[in-house]
């Protein structure tokens, strides 16, 4: 069986499939949010192609008759039970709860069948989220819903918010026409530059990018607006790039004109940035971390290699490791981890940075 997903993450996880601001609310309302997880929970999940009497089905009130005890009886077995008995009738249900020590507490009325049965039951099949038994006449009572496969593995618990975002956007663009795509991206689009950090660029004229919002883009924001501004003679974005193979564009005439190719799926730092005011050129390969990601050993060599068939010598690289706050997390995790060679800075500390180096005696204590 499946792993369960708890119903407020299914809820969330909806409204990145179907943004508000572009589906009926029935899309991902907590109802439908129960839904994913009760049927989830009883393994109703199939492919389009199984076999009738192969697959589980469910009907509206095996959602409906749901319970917190229900959802806390999460091994295989117990959620056989439950699947058995909510298929039966409501007696079976009560029954197996009083097996259990404690009273049936449904969380949802059985009024509000009709809701979720021609609502959101029905616009989830026409857009290829679910499957109907069709062998059935639409007035039978016998259990006849299923997620289909595809659409259940974007509650997979195990996948990150990056990867269900990437997921959702790929799921869209295989099952939903293009008049829903056109919508979905819209609203996603919308509400992406509500939120997004803007960072304004150094020595471009008043030039912004608009990053995904997120502690990373704040650490980056302030690399680019605050730390850059102290560190360089004259600053250059050359390339600022995201999860999920985004990048965006600093000076693309003075990539050119060096010579650097920007490609996605290399081995990217966060921002790629040039100090066109010293003598040669300096480069500054940089990491925000939020989580992880700092210039680690192994993560330098990768990097200087990738430099390297840029035609950027190594010794006009410097590397910079960006965190939020010498409190956060990330940096007391992953201090001990610099890259000897490397430095380091924080996002509520602006004005100071660490060095990370080996000390060379002097001559005189030879």
């Amino acid at each position: 069986m499946r792993n369960p997903i708890s119903p407020e993450e299914a809820e969330r996880r909806l409204n990145i499939i179907f943004p508000r601001a572009a589906f009926d609310t029935v899309f991902s309302s907590p109802l439908a949010a129960m839904a994913i997880t009760a049927l989830i929970h009883i393994d109703a999940v199939c492919n389009i192609d199984d076999d009738v009497e192969s697959t589980q089905w469910a009907r509206p009130t095996t959602v409906l008759w749901m319970s917190e005890a229900a959802l806390e009886h999460s091994s295989d077995a117990e959620r056989i039970a439950w699947r058995e008995a909510a298929a039966k009738n409501h007696k079976h249900v009560v029954a197996l709860h009083e097996s259990w020590g404690v009273q049936f507490q449904p969380l949802y009325r059985d009024n509000s069948r009709e809701t979720l049965r021609d609502e959101t039951f029905r616009e989830w099949r026409e857009h290829g989220a679910m499957r109907r038994r069709v062998d059935l006449p639409t007035s039978s009572s016998r259990p006849c819903w299923s997620l289909l496969d595809h659409f259940a593995d974007l509650f997979d618990p195990s996948l990150s918010d990056e990867a269900v975002e990437e997921a959702a956007q790929k799921w869209r663009d295989k099952h939903l026409d293009k008049g829903a795509r056109l919508k979905a991206n819209l609203a996603i689009k919308t509400e992406t530059q509500k939120h997004a950090v803007r960072v304004e660029l150094p020595n471009s004229g008043g030039a912004t990018r608009d990053l995904t919002a997120g502690i990373s883009s704040l650490i980056i924001k302030g690399v680019i607006e605050t730390w850059s501004q102290a560190r360089m003679i004259t600053p250059i974005v050359l390339a600022i790039s995201e999860p999920g193979d985004k990048v965006h564009f600093g000076d693309v005439q003075l990539l050119q004109t060096l010579g650097i190719k920007i490609d996605a799926k290399n081995v990217l730092p966060d921002v790629l940035m040039a100090d066109a005011g010293s003598d040669p050129v300096r480069f500054w390969i940089i990491e925000a971390v939020a989580t992880d990601g700092a210039v680690t050993t192994a993560r330098r060599r990768a990097l200087l290699k990738w430099a390297d068939q840029q035609g950027i010598k190594a010794d006009r690289c410097s590397f910079l490791t960006a965190f939020w706050s010498r409190n956060d997390g990330a940096a007391r995790k992953r201090l001990k981890d610099l890259a000897s060679g490397t430095w380091a800075w924080f996002a509520d500390e602006p004005h100071h940075e660490l060095a990370w180096y080996q000390v060379v005696p002097s001559a005189d204590e030879s």
